[in-house]
C-alpha cells in the first residue's frame, strides 16, 4: 500500500512538472538564455483582481494540493516535523519550476506562484493529517464497542 501510494507522489511530482514547464509553449519555448527581466518579484502584485491573476491561483492550488496530500499519505509515520517538510518540498519544487520558466520564452516565473503552491501543499497535508487521524478514530470504534 505505501509503495502505491509513493508511485502516486512520483507520478503526482511529474504532473506538477510537466504542466507547469512544458504545456502551451512545448519545447521550443525553452531558450538556452534567461529572462530575469520577465520574472514578477513582488508576490500578488500588480494583477491582484485580474480574472487570469485569480484563474493562475486556483490551477497552481489545484496542483500542489495533491501534492500536499499525497506527501504527508506516503509516509509511514508522522513526524512532528512533517509540515515544515512538506512547506519546504513544495518550495523547493516550486523554485525549481519557476527556475525553468526563466529560460521560457512563453512562461512568466512569479513569486506568487511560489507562495500559492507552498499554501496549495500545506493545505494539502492539514487535509492528509485530518483524514488520517478520522481514519485511525474509525479504527479504533470497532474495538471500544465490544467492549462495552
Amino acid at each position: 500500500m505505501i509503495f502505491s501510494r509513493r508511485t502516486s507522489l512520483i507520478l503526482w511530482i511529474l504532473v506538477v512538472v510537466v504542466t507547469t514547464t512544458l504545456p502551451w509553449s512545448g519545447l521550443q519555448g525553452l531558450q538556452g538564455h534567461s529572462h530575469w527581466a520577465n520574472v514578477r518579484w513582488i508576490p500578488f502584485y500588480p494583477e491582484l483582481l485580474s480574472l487570469r491573476f485569480v484563474r493562475d491561483i486556483v490551477v497552481n492550488l489545484i496542483l500542489f494540493v495533491p501534492f500536499g496530500y499525497l506527501y504527508v499519505r506516503s509516509q509511514v509515520t508522522m513526524p512532528s516535523a512533517m509540515f515544515l517538510r512538506i512547506t519546504l518540498l513544495a518550495a523547493l519544487l516550486s523554485v525549481g519550476v519557476e527556475l525553468v520558466q526563466v529560460f521560457s520564452h512563453t512562461r512568466i516565473p512569479s513569486t506568487t506562484d511560489i507562495c500559492v503552491n507552498v499554501i496549495g501543499a500545506a493545505i494539502g497535508a492539514v487535509i492528509a493529517r485530518k483524514v488520517s487521524k478520522e481514519r485511525r478514530e474509525v479504527l479504533r470504534e470497532p474495538d471500544c464497542a465490544g467492549d462495552r
